[in-house]
């Protein structure tokens, strides 16, 4: 993984709403946005022509999410992040 490591990229999907990154050429987008009662929408998105959403939870606020997500098989080859961490570049967060 280059832009940061894996257990950067595990505290920074905690603190921020918002990741870009890319794995193998394709663009995806991590986004956490706020639901209904309290909750939290969290969604990974492969970017381009026609974007197509490839992870998609919601949980209460301060529920753990993380080990889920970058353990889910999201990438187009059946890869999860942990399993295609070599081939990821973080390019942006906010």
């Amino acid at each position: 993984m280059t832009g940061m490591t894996l257990d950067e990229l595990k505290e920074t999907m905690t603190t921020h709403d918002e990741i870009e990154f890319s794995y193998c050429g394709e663009m995806y987008d991590f986004q956490k946005d706020p639901a209904e009662s309290s909750r939290i929408k969290i969604s990974v998105w492969r970017c381009g022509d026609n974007p197509e959403c490839v992870y998609s939870i919601k949980i209460y606020d301060g529920d753990p999410f993380v080990d889920d997500l970058i353990n889910a098989k999201i990438f187009p080859d059946g890869k999860s992040i942990v399993e295609g961490e070599s081939d990821i570049d973080v390019e942006f967060f906010t």
